[in-house]
């Protein structure tokens, strides 16, 4: 019984534990502009001021984006302290994070996960910004698999997710905004994860060890009171 009980507990957490296991560097960027590389239309600003982010095609990786530029409402990150902040550069094929991430199994299917938000505007600007913006996830070239949507209301996270099989033992991630336009193409991002997705089978096998666990502990609080009795 004792063995039986040691073996349902591997088969019930084990599997809980891999599938959690984030497979993206620095993916909440608390440890700020390292971990991922962008695209050549984007330049990284380090220091902060309201007109530090005014060109197009810049970024920084910081804890509230009306510090960079003078028109951007006080949003801070999703999790953590800090986040990236983007003045998009009007391409849509201008990856603004890139990362390849490896430690893949082929074959396995991986869910990529993110929040971002428009920054775009205060009140000296009028308010919030008309110009939706879209945030694109992409794998393996300009295929995309995930989207936020349209995020239209300033200051408010909004998640995307997609998945993917893998085909190798790395993958090359990118994200993009998906319009064309200088205008309305200020936001962050934050809080990226990939994980593997438990199969059917792994669910299966870890419900069955959690009832062997609950089956092997009543029989043993059992036996406990009838010997007590």
């Amino acid at each position: 019984m004792r063995k039986l009980l040691i073996l349902a507990s591997m088969l019930a957490f084990t599997a809980p534990a891999v599938a959690a296991t984030n497979l993206i560097l620095n993916g909440d960027f608390e440890a700020g502009n390292t971990g991922f590389t962008t695209d050549p239309s984007y330049t990284f600003v380090a220091a902060p001021g309201p007109g530090a982010m005014v060109p197009e095609g810049t970024y920084t990786v910081s804890t509230n984006a009306a510090n960079f530029h003078s028109s951007w409402a006080s949003v801070t990150a999703h999790s953590g302290s800090n986040y990236l902040i983007a003045n998009g550069a009007g391409k849509s094929d201008a990856a603004v994070w890139k990362q390849v991430v490896t430690g893949l199994t082929i074959g396995q299917n991986y869910e990529f996960t993110g929040f971002a938000v428009n920054v775009c505007c205060n009140a000296n600007f009028g308010g919030p910004n008309a110009s939706p913006i879209i945030i694109a996830a992409r794998s393996g070239g300009l295929v995309n698999f995930a989207s936020t949507g349209a995020i239209v209301n300033t200051g408010v996270w909004q998640s995307f997710k997609g998945s993917f099989v893998a085909n190798a033992t790395s993958v090359d991630l990118s994200i993009f905004t998906d319009i064309n336009s200088p205008s309305g193409n200020d936001f962050g991002i934050d809080t990226l994860s990939l994980t593997a997705v438990p199969e059917p089978a792994t669910w299966a096998m870890m419900i069955t060890g959690f009832c062997f666990v609950g089956v092997a502990a009543r029989r043993r609080r059992s036996a406990i009171l009838t010997i007590t009795a």
